[in-house]
């Protein structure tokens, strides 16, 4: 039992049993693959989690006491001259064999007594129950970036309205996040336990390695890896993408399939180093990608004249200098105030 311990306290685990969602599912999937030798233990704690059928109204104190005095009560009288003991001799014993249930009674009422005594000191002492590692979780607003490192020493960039969330500390053996949105990681190298980063059910493994995820798109993600392996598998597919330096995947989740082809580094990683990359770029992106990059919002009015595939690459510059260089080759006026901005088209 103390093998599945772990398990059964780890309050993430008992709620994947009870209620399974496809992130949860992806996680212990994770778990168990990096864990094969615990598969019995995960089987035996999902039985004994399932098992359990409390009922939903919360036993008062005075519940607790008054169930706690009738065992203490019943068991003092099983426990008397009658009690059962184990015979000296092998011969069965016909009435020793009518004292079993009493035995059973016995035994009962001290799992019973256990379990009472356990609830009662996390009465008393609340963070029993809370045995999991604390999360914790990093983001980004529109128009913001963030650099920082994990407990492992990994060195994380995200991007513009992404999110990281990881444990205070990786004491299981695998390193695993969460991330929303885009970020970049130079990653730890440690042998023994491999770096997992969890993308919108994507799972991309690596030891030490450098590498972009981008899971901004509705039906898209993208892994592109710079030094490096890595290993990337999807929860609803028995298949492992195996990226090697200068090659991105590039994940349907509708269609439930990846594409491996070279990358362009500076398209990719250019957001690390301030760059503001459009390549025959829509209107529709140029808007999407100006809003998020200065936290800004834009409203348009006309249309341009022909069909707007916009190129163009700046490097740490002003949303002034960006607006005035497109309006000089778009034929656009523009208005900037506080966070919004209005691009109006020449008639």
């Amino acid at each position: 039992m103390s093998q599945i311990n772990d398990l059964l306290e780890d309050l993430e685990f008992v709620r994947w049993v009870k209620y399974p969602d496809n992130e949860l599912t992806t996680f212990w999937k994770s778990w168990i693959d990096a864990n094969p030798d615990r598969i019995e233990d995960v089987k035996l704690a999902k039985e004994i989690v399932v098992g359990f059928h409390f009922p939903a109204p919360k036993a008062t104190e005075a519940t607790k006491k008054e169930v706690l005095t009738r065992i203490l009560r019943s068991s003092k009288d099983l426990t008397g001259p009658s009690s059962y003991r184990i015979p000296l001799h092998p011969q069965i014993n016909k009435s020793r064999i009518r004292q079993f249930p009493r035995v059973a009674a016995i035994l009962i009422g001290a799992i019973l007594l256990s379990l009472i005594m356990i609830n009662l000191k996390k009465d008393q002492n609340p963070a029993l129950e809370h045995t999991v590692a604390h999360w914790v979780t990093k983001e980004t607003n529109a128009g913001e970036k963030l650099s920082f490192r994990l407990p492992d020493q990994t060195i994380v960039w995200l991007n513009a309205g992404s999110s990281l969330s990881f444990p205070e500390s990786f004491d299981s053996t695998v390193r695993l996040v969460k991330l929303r949105g885009e970020g970049f990681f130079e990653v730890s190298e440690n042998t023994l336990q491999p770096f997992q980063v969890l993308s919108d059910s994507l799972i991309t493994t690596a030891l030490g390695t450098s590498f972009n995820i981008n899971a901004r798109g509705k039906d898209e993600v993208k892994v592109s890896l710079v030094t490096g392996k890595v290993s990337v598998s999807y929860q609803s597919v028995d298949k492992d993408y195996f990226l090697t330096p200068g090659e991105e995947l590039n994940y349907s989740k509708t269609a439930n399939k990846g594409d491996v082809n070279p990358f362009n580094d500076e398209l990719v990683l250019g957001w690390r180093f301030g760059k503001l990359i459009f390549k025959k770029s829509s209107l529709k992106d140029v808007k999407e990608k100006l809003e998020e990059w200065y936290g800004v919002e834009v409203s348009i009015s006309g249309a341009p004249k022909s069909h707007w595939r916009f190129n163009g690459i700046f490097e740490n510059q002003t949303l002034e200098n960006v607006l005035k260089s497109m309006s000089n080759i778009e034929n656009f006026h523009y208005k900037i105030e506080n966070k919004k901005v209005s691009i109006v088209f020449n008639p």
